[in-house]
C-alpha cells in the first residue's frame, strides 16, 4: 500500500516586477511522503516556503512542477468527484481558529452547515447526534454550540475547528502552527488532544511549525525547510540527536540557547 500522501520533486514559482520578468521559488523541488498514522513534521523560519507548500497540497495554489500523489493517484488527474473526495480527505487547522469560523453564526450552525454542504447525514438530528459524540471527543460542551465566535477563547475556538475538520471525516489534517496563538499553559493540553485523536481515528498529520520542542514531541519524521528547499530529512531521532545539515544544527543550537 502507498504511503498516503507523496510529493515528488514539487516547486512553485512566482513571478513578480513590471513585467514579470523576476521569479522567485517559493518551493523549489521538495519531495518527501506521509506515511499513514504518522506525523510529518515541516520545520523552518518564516518565508522558508512551509505554508506556501501547504497551499500546494491543498491545491489552493497550482504546481509549476511536480507532482503530489494522494493514495497513489496524481492530484492533478482528479476529476470533479475525486477533487470533492480529496478536499474532504485532508482538512486544514490554522493558527488562528477565530479567522476560520463566520463571526455571524452561532457555532451549532456552522457546524451543521458543513456537514449539510458535505452531504454528511440526511436529517438534521442524525447531524446533530454525529455533532455532539465529536463534540465530546475533543473536549466541548453542549451549551457552548449556542455561542457565537467572539464569546468562546482561543482554545475553544480551536478545539471547535479540529471539531468541524473531523466531521467531514479525513485522513490527514494539516496543522500549520496550530497552537501558535494559544497560551501556553493551553498548547499542552492542545498537543495531547491531537495524540489522542490520531490515535482514535488513525490520522495522518503533517505538522507545519517553526517551534522545535512542539515538533520534536509530535513528530515520527522531521523535514527541514531553508528557503524553499528541504535541505534534511530524517527519523525524530536522527534530526533532534545528529543533524547533519548547517542549517538544521542552527535551528537546534538557537532553540537550546534560547531554552
Amino acid at each position: 500500500m502507498p504511503d498516503i500522501l507523496e510529493l515528488r520533486a514539487v516547486c512553485r514559482t512566482f513571478s513578480h516586477g513590471i513585467f514579470h520578468t523576476h521569479t522567485t521559488k517559493a518551493v523549489d523541488q521538495v519531495s518527501f511522503s506521509l506515511e499513514r498514522g504518522k506525523t510529518f513534521g515541516l520545520v523552518g523560519n518564516s518565508g522558508c516556503g512551509k505554508t506556501t507548500l501547504s497551499r500546494l497540497i491543498t491545491r489552493l495554489l497550482p504546481l509549476t512542477s511536480g507532482q503530489i500523489l494522494f493514495e497513489g493517484t496524481d492530484i492533478a488527474q482528479f476529476d470533479r468527484k475525486e477533487t470533492k473526495h480529496y478536499h474532504r480527505s485532508i482538512q486544514m487547522i490554522f493558527q488562528n481558529p477565530e479567522a476560520s469560523l463566520d463571526p455571524s453564526m452561532r457555532l451549532r450552525d456552522s457546524l451543521l452547515e458543513s456537514l449539510s454542504l458535505h452531504q454528511i447525514g440526511h436529517t438534521r438530528e442524525e447531524r446533530m447526534e454525529k455533532i455532539l459524540h465529536m463534540l465530546a471527543l475533543v473536549g466541548l460542551s453542549e451549551p457552548l454550540l449556542s455561542r457565537y465566535p467572539h464569546q468562546i477563547s482561543g482554545g475553544e475556538a480551536q478545539r471547535l475547528v479540529i471539531c468541524r475538520a473531523l466531521l467531514l471525516e479525513p485522513k490527514i489534517l494539516l496543522l500549520d502552527e496550530p497552537t501558535a496563538m494559544l497560551d501556553v499553559s493551553v498548547q499542552a493540553s492542545m498537543m495531547h488532544l491531537f495524540k489522542s485523536l490520531q490515535q482514535e481515528f488513525g490520522l495522518t498529520y503533517l505538522y507545519i511549525t517553526h517551534d522545535i520542542e512542539l515538533l520534536a514531541w509530535i513528530s515520527d519524521t522531521i523535514g527541514v525547510m531553508q528557503q524553499g528547499r528541504l535541505v534534511e530529512l530524517g527519523s525524530r531521532q536522527q534530526i533532534m540527536e545528529a543533524p547533519v545539515h548547517p542549517y538544521t544544527r542552527a535551528l537546534l543550537d538557537s532553540y537550546s540557547h534560547w531554552k
